[in-house]
């Protein structure tokens, strides 16, 4: 994989400094929010799962966070300042605790005084996050600059736009149903072994995507699970397919892949994913791949490594699954990356930083959670789903 390590960023852990629940939040029930508001946040309103909200104190100062059982006993017991890690918390170390901090969820001492979110993260970092490396990384930050420059309030509203830069206009021809019956058509077509009649795959259509899973596909482990996007334009995605599929189906670390099945997906970057074992099968994979899609017109997924540093193969991990999942709960990369750059971004925004100082903090949140954002390679894994959910 491309992609140096990232910037060197000061480790609350490493001191043993002193941490508390931010008092800012109150933690409250599900029940205190109207049936609407619990089916948004849990999907369901009788969810075990959940532990709860961590609510402002004031309405101006942050935003409502959802929260895992685990996430809620931390908050309880840190009430009472304590110095990490502990053999209480022996897993709160490094990106966990940055990512906490970050969240505006954990404050820490520095200097007499405790703090928490941007303020801190600027406060504990020992070095500026690097210019970006590559056509990917530049798009991310042009990401950055565009949700900063719409001067959005709510967080959610932030990390949508995150999330959907780069997509692609529909064009009126689009829209009917003409072409999208076209479009669907060239994309079976372009399964050249229909995999699914094999012995190892499944395959079938999961809206919006059609879809080639393992026979065998285990239980998702408790480790983050590597994915290889592939981004070519719009127009180039059938021939690209048809050109990866041997491979991808013959590749031994392949888990499954998607592919766009309606327009609304073709127009995405992210319109081609494959899911992989491990981060040595993704490597394998890439290089067999690179050869044989070389000159493809290039889209380019933000927010992801490029493996080329032209675009066109780039990876991420998705999160690990938590034991007390929830489907509502389950990250994938970007939208892990996107909540939390978004949170940068909306905190940034509440202390009066405007343009480049904005940006920057939006960078160093995402470099305290384990990113080097010069790249957008992960130099931890990701927290994992549903523990810090919507942070």
């Amino acid at each position: 994989m491309n992609g140096r390590p990232g910037v060197d960023v000061g480790e609350p852990a490493s001191d043993r400094r002193l941490y508390r629940s931010n008092p800012r939040y109150v933690l409250r029930g599900l029940d205190d929010l109207d049936p609407s508001q619990r089916q948004a946040v849990a999907g369901t309103s009788s969810s075990p799962i959940l532990g709860g909200l961590l609510v402002p104190a004031a309405s101006e100062d942050g935003t409502i966070k959802v929260v895992s059982r685990s996430l809620r006993s931390l908050f309880e017991q840190l009430a009472v300042p304590c110095r990490l890690p502990s053999p209480a918390w022996p897993a709160l170390y490094g990106e966990e605790l940055g990512d906490l901090v970050g969240a505006e969820v954990l404050e820490v001492q520095i200097a007499d005084r405790f703090v928490t979110g941007v303020e801190a993260i600027a406060e504990l970092a020992t070095g500026r996050p690097a210019p970006p490396v590559g056509r990917l990384a530049t798009l991310s930050c042009d990401a950055i600059a565009y949700a900063e420059s719409l001067q959005l309030d709510a967080q959610a509203d932030i990390a949508a736009r995150l999330y959907t830069f780069h997509r692609v206009a529909i064009r009126p021809a689009w829209r009917t149903t003409e072409y999208g019956d076209a479009f669907r058509t060239r994309m079976r077509r372009a399964m050249p072994h229909r995999p699914g009649s094999g012995p190892r795959w499944i395959e079938g259509p999961n809206h919006p995507w059609r879809t080639c899973r393992r026979r065998d596909l285990p239980a998702r482990a408790e480790r983050s699970t590597p994915k290889l996007y592939v981004s070519p334009t719009p127009e180039h995605l059938a021939d690209t397919v048809a050109a990866s599929v041997p491979l991808i189906a013959e590749a031994p670390g392949v888990i499954g892949w998607k592919v766009a099945d309606t327009i609304g997906a073709m127009v995405r970057p992210d319109r081609f994913v494959v899911y992989l074992e491990s981060e040595r099968a993704l490597q394998d994979l890439a290089a067999a791949l690179a050869p044989v899609l070389a000159g493809t017109d290039v889209h380019g997924v933000p927010f992801t490594c490029d493996t080329g540093l032209d675009g066109l193969l780039s990876w991420g991990l998705d999160p690990a699954a938590s034991p007390d999942r929830h489907h509502a709960l389950v990250d994938s990369w970007r939208t892990w990356v996107t909540a939390r750059l978004a949170g940068g971004l909306e905190q940034a925004r509440r202390a009066g930083l405007t343009g480049r100082q904005a940006h920057f903090a939006a960078l160093q949140r995402i470099q305290a959670a384990g990113v080097d954002p010069s790249t957008w390679q992960p130099t931890a894994e990701p927290v994992r789903a549903g523990e810090r959910s919507a942070l």
